[in-house]
């Protein structure tokens, strides 16, 4: 990630009480580095017409922009090559044919730097593009889009007339789109839902039969009202599995998800799941999702290896609670049996019986879109999960920790100042998207942040650059730090081989603690790391050499021989016969003790075995810095 300014400097943790101390209403609010799933977060929100990628920090590192008449459309994503595609409409609606929320117009493909490439355009009598498309492994484009079915057509499909408003009916096309060599894209499949059809409400009309018994079939007459009476079915996400050459539906007023095989058009529906009344196979009470958003196959590069690979993710909207609706996020895990290229079912019932994974908010109804949103399995295992009425974007840790926590900061289109309090879709966002940081869009890519989003920002502690600076001045026995630049607090550590020695602002062989004892190993030439932390979170480290010619001056009296030793070490001027002699470990634990012994003012003492690396020799209350090697 780009957020820092300055070189050698890290952003860390910031603790909990940084954190509270924030009065961010928008932008980034929570930040905690060693949680977050490291990469940049597109988002496209409503009511304005520009993409952008953020950092963990809120800052905007490259941005889309488009004329201030077009409003999205809804989607939008990357392509590993940089190329941005994405969805798009007029502002202005009220002449329009079809409309109705996540109305779309043209879908078009942008370079890194803006250029158009390419774009197609539905928006008429007969259909219009909206909400959702996926991008195939090819290169082609999987759009949804209206179809309109007049009333007549309706009817003799077997639509019940009571159901008409308006004097039509919008299913639903799927479309292929293919970049051609003028700049537009030419349509090479489509699926429609018209041509799967069932219903048993007229014996007399075309497509009359049980759908308990056809379930590959879409029951005509099912399905809960959208905000237009003729969007019959508002369709609202799309995915494709390349391996499986199998598309992924989410139909929300049904209350379920459909997957089809692209390669069996004619098949109709080969699974669908969150609703079984809605093919005969159940009443209300066993239908487990509620007007659902964002389904998608957890089939990213990143998640290969995984036990969760292959999974469905979905935003699940409009979970009725005894004290209110509130939304969830989850994973399922749908069986495909290549045996006989069919998914698995329990009776008469698609597998599988429930959810492979939920997540609820602690208390549920704090959590709750009533539309939009989604849910992303990250690569470390964190979860980002979208609010989009309120243009919310979370990433929690499987413990359920905050790593992220981001609110778009625009009403009405517009940027708004840090503090404003925002209220319900004030800053719509259909869909927020992570890319890994090694991700091959980015690849040479210039992602210098370029600011804040939002006007009169208030970085957190943990995005503040780091201007902290460290000198030290050693002299014999001694060194010290002196800290200019830091944030708060700070605290000063020695370490030497990644040992810590001491913490404080000074290192002393005179100290008469636990510092002093760790001090008195070191030899003159010694490099010694000193690392700083600030209370914002920002670290920084320098090297001193250690000066150690007052501590040969303390022991003048006492020779310890040979240093670096092998074998066997040997003391000359001892005073105390029977003075103790203890070996100690570089972190202070006891290697070894020699025995007491009268053996006059020489001795030798066997170190042999002992691995190499630095020790303390304590002999009564002196201690001696001692190196032993493996080898001569």
């Amino acid at each position: 990630m780009r957020i820092l300014r300055l070189p050698l400097l890290v952003c860390l943790l910031a603790t909990a009480a940084n954190l509270q101390a924030q009065s961010n209403s928008v932008g980034t609010i929570i930040f905690e580095p060693s949680l977050y799933s490291e990469g940049y977060t597109l988002v496209y929100p409503h009511n304005q017409p520009h993409a952008r990628l953020i950092d963990a920090c809120g800052e905007v590192v490259h941005m889309w922009t488009n004329d201030s008449l077009r409003r999205p459309g809804n989607s939008a994503y990357l392509t590993p090559m940089g190329n941005l595609i994405w969805a798009h409409r007029p502002a202005s609606f009220v002449d329009d044919a079809i409309w109705a929320g996540g109305g779309g117009a043209v879908i078009e493909a942008r370079s890194w730097d803006n250029e158009v490439l390419w774009n197609y355009t539905l928006n008429d009598s007969t259909g219009r593009l909206h909400h959702d498309f996926a991008i195939t492994q090819s290169g082609s484009v999987l759009a949804i889009a209206w179809e309109r079915i007049d009333s007549l057509e309706a009817v003799d499909a077997g639509r019940d007339p009571a159901l008409l408003e308006g004097g039509e009916l919008w299913s639903e096309r799927i479309i292929e789109l293919q970049p051609n060599e003028t700049g537009g894209a030419d349509v090479v499949w489509e699926w429609r839902a018209w041509d799967h059809l069932i219903q048993d409400f007229d014996s007399t009309k075309m497509n009359y039969g049980v759908v308990s018994e056809a379930p590959e079939r879409i029951n005509v007459n099912f399905g809960t009202p959208s905000s237009q009476a003729p969007d019959w079915l508002h369709m609202n996400s799309i995915d494709y599995h390349g391996g499986l050459n199998q598309i992924l539906l989410s139909v929300p007023t049904f209350d379920e998800l459909w997957i089809i095989d692209k390669g069996s058009p004619d098949n109709g529906l080969i699974w669908r799941w969150g609703n079984p009344e809605a093919y005969g196979q159940g009443v209300s009470g066993d239908q487990q999702l509620h007007y659902q958003h964002a389904a998608t196959w957890l089939d990213a590069p990143y998640h290969q290896g995984s036990p969760d690979f292959g999974k469905i993710g979905v935003f699940n909207n409009r979970n009725p609670g005894a004290t209110g609706p509130y939304s969830s996020v989850h994973l399922l895990d749908p069986t495909w049996n290549t045996e006989d290229s069919t998914y698995a079912s329990e009776g008469n019932t698609y597998a599988p019986e429930t959810f492979d994974w939920s997540w609820t908010a602690p208390v549920p109804t704090d959590f709750f879109s009533s539309g939009l949103s989604n849910f992303e399995r990250l690569p470390n295992g964190n979860n980002l999960i979208l609010g989009g009425r309120t243009g919310e974007i979370f990433e929690i840790t499987p413990q359920g920790d905050t790593a992220w926590y981001y609110r778009v900061p625009i009403q009405s289109g517009q940027p708004v100042e840090q503090g404003t309090e925002l209220g319900i879709n004030a800053n719509l966002l259909f869909r927020a998207v992570r890319y890994p940081e090694q991700f091959p869009a980015f690849n040479g890519a210039d992602l210098t942040p370029m600011g804040p989003w939002e006007l009169n920002p208030s970085p957190l502690p943990t995005c503040i650059p780091c201007e902290m600076e460290i000198n030290v001045n050693a002299v014999n026995g001694a060194a010290y730090a002196e800290v200019t630049g830091a944030t708060g607090e700070f605290e000063v550590t020695w370490m030497i081989d990644d040992v810590t020695l001491c913490t404080g602002d000074s290192l002393s062989i005179l100290d008469e603690d636990a510092c002093g004892e760790a001090v008195a190993m070191l030899v003159d030439g010694e490099t010694i790391t000193v690392l700083v932390i600030d209370e914002a979170g920002c670290e920084q480290s320098v090297e001193v050499t250690w000066i150690a010619n007052s501590i040969a001056e303390l022991n003048r009296s006492l020779r310890v021989y040979p240093n670096p030793a092998y074998g066997t070490i040997h003391l000359d001027g001892l005073n105390d016969k029977q003075v103790e002699i203890k070996l100690f470990s570089l972190t202070g634990q006891l290697v070894q003790s020699f025995p007491v012994v009268d053996s006059g003012s020489k001795r030798s003492l066997s170190i042999q075995g002992l691995p190499s690396g630095h020790y303390i020799l304590r002999v009564g209350e002196r201690h001696f810095p001692l190196i032993i090697t493996q080898a001569r």
